[in-house]
């Protein structure tokens, strides 16, 4: 008997599945975060003009946490927001009024605070000349400049440069209508089609192409209600451990030759995918990322342009960026952030409990 693809009824989640969901939340944000503390080495000698001596085997692992596992990050959060979405299947007027509490507003509120300590950090003499990037000074926007911070303020990028997530994702769930229809009138062509675009890097509707792949993926797990960690976990831990460490040599090998990006993104998503089960069987473990959970929105929220930027930059003036010192830097960089982050979000949520729901888009 075929699959009956979901059309105007909702359907229940399983609990374990929701769990899963829930376990990965923190740790995934955590990879975001180390992806923004990753100093290259163009950057480095380019923009920042630092004396910067990486030995080799530091690049490669770290190219491994920030683009093998951490670029598994984003998509799977595309993924999930999107299978939520479909599964739940509201009105698209009760979607958008969800979706403007839970996105809209945080997306505002942190662009608009980003603005003011900006605007605080250009006017004192002590912080200035650490804000002195041209397309980032206050003073100098015009009209125009004032819509393109909620937008591609540089081009690519919102001011608040991690929010593209949201932005791409605000875009998508606005056109879900459409994107609905184009997946049931042409079933999995479409996912085939929308693959093609995401290997080549091609953008379509004005968003990234990878995040509209795992988005139309996540519509087509919650139409035939397939539980994408059933199939991830049909591969064993070691064997997954195993793809990903040959995608080391592999990057080595035909770095400049070939582009394995978009394969190593799914496997990354399968391997992290399998590895939540093995969260929600320890209770205990289970307990302290549900608790976590709470807080990876306001993490991602807050940890940069201004907190891990500005732990960033004092680290870097403070360790030498040579040898193993350039390991030393990204990892303390990392830690610091996730860690003042964190306790920030728990804080302000102990102190001002409104304030924090407002900024964590309505998320307890």
């Amino acid at each position: 008997m075929k699959t009956q693809i979901l059309d105007k009824q909702s359907f229940q989640i399983s609990e374990e599945d929701s769990k899963r969901i829930t376990s990965l939340r923190f740790l995934l944000i955590v990879f975001v975060v180390f992806i923004h503390a990753n100093l290259t080495p163009d950057d480095a000698l380019n923009y920042y003009h630092y004396d910067f001596i990486q030995p080799k085997w530091i690049e490669v692992f770290k190219n491994f946490i920030c683009n093998t596992l951490g670029g598994a990050a984003v998509p799977l959060f595309f993924l999930f927001a999107s299978y939520l979405q479909f599964s739940k299947n509201d009105s698209y007027p009760t979607l958008l009024k969800k979706r403007s509490k839970s996105l809209l507003l945080p997306y505002i509120l942190w662009t608009v605070i980003t603005v003011i300590l900006y605007f605080i950090a250009q006017s004192i003499p002590q912080t200035a000349p650490y804000f002195q990037n041209p397309i980032n000074i206050v003073r100098a926007w015009k009209g125009f400049d004032w819509i393109k911070i909620f937008t591609y303020h540089n081009d690519i990028y919102p001011l608040v440069y991690q929010f593209w997530f949201l932005r791409d994702l605000m875009i998508l769930i606005i056109l879900s209508p459409i994107l609905k229809y184009l997946c049931k009138k042409f079933a999995g062509g479409m996912l085939v089609f929308v693959s093609v675009f995401a290997i080549k890097g091609i953008p379509i509707f004005c968003v990234n192409t990878g995040a509209l792949f795992f988005y139309i993926a996540g519509y087509y797990f919650a139409a035939y209600k397939i539980s994408f960690f059933k199939i991830a976990d049909k591969m064993k831990i070691y064997e997954y451990i195993t793809l990903l460490a040959l995608t080391i040599p592999f990057d080595l090998m035909f770095e400049s030759k070939y582009n394995f990006g978009f394969i190593k993104t799914l496997i990354s998503c399968l391997f992290f995918l399998k590895l939540s089960s093995s969260f929600i069987k320890h209770q205990n473990l289970y307990g302290k990322l549900k608790y976590l959970a709470g807080y990876s929105f306001f993490l991602y929220a807050v940890h940069t342009p201004l907190l891990g930027t500005s732990i960033n930059k004092i680290s870097q003036q403070i360790i030498p960026l040579h040898g193993i010192l350039c390991l030393v830097q990204f990892l303390l960089a990392s830690f610091l952030t996730i860690v003042f982050g964190t306790i920030f979000g728990i804080l302000l949520n102990k102190i001002c409990s409104p304030a924090f729901r407002l900024l964590n888009g309505g998320r307890k």
